[in-house]
């Protein structure tokens, strides 16, 4: 859990460094900075390769879902995580949001995390411990 954190934190970070020409021509900022959103949680998964004319590796399950919603109600640059997640994680990242309960499709409410690997970068209040 550390090191996908670890990942996460490095893919938010390193997306800024993708410029993206701005559509106005007289824009005051010639460009702009990919920015992407991260969701995370922890459980089961089946995964497996399906398909025989075009196999494609495929991974399927609550927790696969769950990941995916943590990543649409995400903000750009940030990362959002589930509590289980979280506590998974531990006192090796001390970097998080107030917790925030949200309205999740078909699932209820979840509680959930968010961290800002940027504004830890800047700030440097914060490390992952991967060991």
């Amino acid at each position: 859990a550390i090191r996908a954190l670890a990942m996460a934190k490095d893919m938010v970070i390193e997306a800024t460094n993708v410029r993206i020409p701005h559509p106005e021509s007289g824009a005051q900022i010639p460009f702009e900075t990919l920015q992407i959103r991260v969701g995370i949680h922890v459980g089961d998964v089946t995964c497996g390769v399906l398909g025989q004319r075009l196999p494609k590796f495929t991974t399927c399950g609550t927790a696969v879902n769950m990941a995916a919603r943590m990543e649409q109600t995400s903000q750009p640059g940030r990362i959002r995580v589930t509590k289980d997640f979280h506590d998974l994680v531990g006192s090796a990242e001390t970097g998080w949001f107030e917790k925030e309960v949200i309205e999740m499709k078909n699932m209820g409410q979840m509680e959930t995390y968010l961290l800002d690997p940027i504004e830890i970068r800047i700030w440097g209040y914060s490390d992952v411990i991967v060991g």
